[in-house]
């Protein structure tokens, strides 16, 4: 081949642009989701700390009054950590807390659930043993229900346990922190932080990078 067919050839270059990070969108459902935690913060917090207040200190103690006065406690305590989960919606699933709140807020969402549920189960059990006036006379007492209240709270505890080791937080991206919740964010090309389970992290992560690669 002679020099002079070089110049029959086309040669097309590829243009590198670096790449621009995509804005962040909320979909509809996670607007409605902010709004409907915001209500649930707003009412919250003075409505529970009221029943607090009363069942707490005001009104005499009795059976029913401690387990509504458990339930408040549990529900109190949940909603006073939803602004943290709102800031994180309303970034765009960004969590600029850090790797304890992130364990923390995991916790006491796993925490307060299982609290409540047993709480609510526990008073649905109290409402059975008043048809039976013997058994209720004996058993239903302050002390068994404060016994049973320490009881629940402990089992709670151990079953939302798990969350403060295996959530953590991971830097894939560096001006985002999103959840495992990845719905929320469109696009993504620039690294950021996960809060995950720490044990699926490493897989996750590669998922994360490869998806938004091809």
């Amino acid at each position: 081949m002679l020099y002079e067919d070089y110049d029959n050839y086309s040669y097309s270059f590829d243009s590198y642009e670096e790449e621009v990070q995509p804005e962040l969108y909320l979909s509809a459902a996670n607007i409605v989701s902010l709004l409907l935690y915001s209500v649930a913060f707003l009412l919250g917090v003075p409505g529970n700390a009221i029943v607090i207040w009363f069942l707490g200190f005001k009104w005499d103690k009795t059976v029913t009054t401690l387990w509504f006065l458990n339930l408040a406690i549990a529900d109190f305590i949940f909603v006073l950590f939803l602004p943290f989960y709102i800031t994180y919606v309303a970034m765009g699933f960004h969590w600029p807390f850090g790797k304890w709140l992130c364990k923390a807020n995991s916790f006491i969402a796993v925490f307060n659930m299982f609290a409540s549920v047993f709480f609510l189960t526990a008073i649905s059990l109290d409402r059975i043993c008043l048809v039976h006036p013997v058994f209720s006379y004996k058993y239903r007492t302050l002390k068994s229900t404060l016994l049973l209240s320490g009881i629940i709270w402990i089992a709670a505890g151990i079953i939302g346990g798990p969350t403060l080791y295996f959530k953590d937080t991971a830097t894939i991206y560096d001006n985002i922190t999103i959840s495992k919740r990845f719905q929320g964010v469109r696009g993504l090309v620039s690294p950021a932080s996960l809060c995950l389970d720490s044990e699926l992290l490493n897989a996750r992560c590669d998922l994360f990078v490869d998806f938004f690669a091809c």
